[in-house]
């Protein structure tokens, strides 16, 4: 019960985050994810909205985001983090290997990450075939045969749903993925 309870809480504070979030009110949406981290920072769930809001913060904020500290390090590290945690998790591969494959120089040495984030790419889609999304984007980051573009196009048009059920809430991941993979 414990545990369900801890859950159940840990899922309204990301809804409070997200709301946050799409108001734009980076600032507090930090603190409360401080907050949270400090009190379960084992949970992938917490660590991947984290993740992402930090390299949104670096990546298209327009200076909305006035905290006191080096976005940058705090990304690597919380890279680092992840890498030891959850390298097994292909929602990990996919978030990390794409957000390092997009913007590779935000998190150090930028033609090793390139291949790092493809490689990152490619695990998701290896350990989770059934997720349009991941066969979608990885397909979409290399050179496609004709079979590959007829199943790229199968993806897309699969992902859609994907869009529709599970990345429909607020906060900036969802909107993120509602911008971005909505594909044709």
């Amino acid at each position: 019960v414990g545990n369900k309870l801890k859950k159940s809480r840990m899922n309204q504070n990301l809804e409070q985050i997200f709301e946050l979030e799409s108001a734009e009110k980076y600032n507090e949406a930090y603190s409360e994810y401080q907050n949270l981290i400090s009190e379960n920072n084992s949970d992938f769930e917490t660590w991947k909205y984290y993740f992402f809001f930090l390299w949104s913060m670096l990546e298209d904020v327009n200076g909305l985001f006035k905290k006191d500290i080096d976005l940058r390090t705090e990304l690597e590290s919380e890279l680092k983090i992840g890498l030891k945690k959850y390298s097994e998790l292909a929602e990990f591969n996919f978030i990390v290997g794409y957000a390092i494959s997009i913007f590779p120089y935000e998190f150090g040495d930028y033609e090793e990450l390139e291949i790092k984030g493809k490689e990152m790419l490619k695990r998701a889609f290896e350990l989770e075939q059934s997720n349009p999304i991941y066969k979608m984007v990885y397909l979409g980051s290399k050179s496609l045969n004709e079979k590959e573009q007829s199943l790229y196009k199968n993806a897309c048009a699969e992902s859609k749903l994907i869009l529709k059920t599970k990345h429909s809430g607020k906060g900036l991941l969802n909107e993120y993925y509602n911008q971005v993979f909505n594909r044709e």
